[in-house]
């Protein structure tokens, strides 16, 4: 689910408190995080992957 925020004060609000959302057990599941531009993206994509590859090595071993 993608939700947007009228107010940058309420995103600025939400994002310094995001750290007490981790720390919750029924919440772990929530992710928040910020648009990124393409470049960020790809980061992003290309972390994903080595994880996953990594995870299955693991698996494998």
């Amino acid at each position: 689910m993608k939700v947007r925020m009228r107010s940058q004060v309420a995103v600025e609000e939400i994002m310094a408190r995001k750290w007490k959302l981790a720390d919750d057990t029924e919440h772990k599941d929530i992710w928040i995080k910020r648009d990124m531009n393409l470049e960020e993206m790809e980061k992003e994509k290309v972390l994903r992957s080595e994880a996953k590859e990594k995870k299955k090595r693991e698996k494998k071993t």
